[in-house]
C-alpha cells in the first residue's frame, strides 16, 4: 500500500516556501514537481491546481491545505511538501494562514488511489504533534523523517484498532 512517505525524498520537500499568496504557492509548487519530475508538464499541473482550488479550497484548519490533483496518464503518484514560515492567507474554514503544503497528483485513471491518499494525507496533518515537529524541523530531510514516524506511528496504532 502507498504511503505519503514513500511518494517523497528530500528533493521533494521544500522547507521555506518563498511565496506571498496562494496562487504562488500552487505555482511553486507545480514548479517543483516538474523540476524533480522532468516528465510532469509544470504549467498543465499548476492550471489543474488552479482549476480544483476555484471548485473548492483545499485549505484545511491548523495551517494545513492539501492540494491534489489528478492527470491524465500518470503512471505513479506524486507528492511535494512544502513549508512556509510566515504562513500564506488560503481560505481556510478557521482563518488562519497556511503553513504546511502536501501537494497529491495522482492518475486521472485511478481514482480511488486518490481518495486513499487524500485520507492518509489528512489522517497525518490533523495530528498536532506532527504538524508542531514538521513546523520546528531544521531541513527538508529532517521534515520527511518527522512524516515517516507520524506515518508509521498512525499505520500502527490503525492496525492495532
Amino acid at each position: 500500500m502507498t504511503t505519503i512517505s514513500s511518494l517523497l525524498t528530500p528533493e521533494l520537500i521544500l522547507p521555506a516556501l518563498p511565496v506571498r499568496s496562494k496562487v504562488e504557492a500552487l505555482e511553486a509548487l507545480a514548479v517543483h514537481v516538474g523540476r524533480v519530475h522532468p516528465h510532469i508538464d509544470p504549467r498543465r499541473l499548476a492550471d489543474a491546481l488552479h482549476e480544483r482550488e476555484q471548485q473548492s479550497t483545499t485549505a484545511l484548519e491548523n495551517g494545513v491545505a492539501i492540494p491534489h490533483v489528478r492527470l491524465p496518464g500518470l503512471s505513479v503518484p506524486l507528492a511535494v511538501v512544502a513549508r512556509s514560515l510566515t504562513g500564506i492567507p488560503c481560505g481556510a474554514l478557521d482563518g488562519k494562514p497556511t503553513q504546511l503544503f502536501l501537494l497529491l497528483v495522482v492518475a486521472a485513471e485511478k481514482p480511488g488511489s486518490h481518495l486513499k491518499l487524500l485520507a492518509k494525507a489528512a489522517r497525518l496533518l490533523s495530528d498536532a504533534r506532527c504538524r508542531s515537529r514538521l513546523l520546528e524541523a531544521p531541513s527538508a530531510v529532517d521534515l520527511l523523517a518527522v512524516l515517516r514516524e507520524h506515518e508509521q506511528r498512525a499505520d500502527r496504532s490503525l492496525r492495532a484498532a
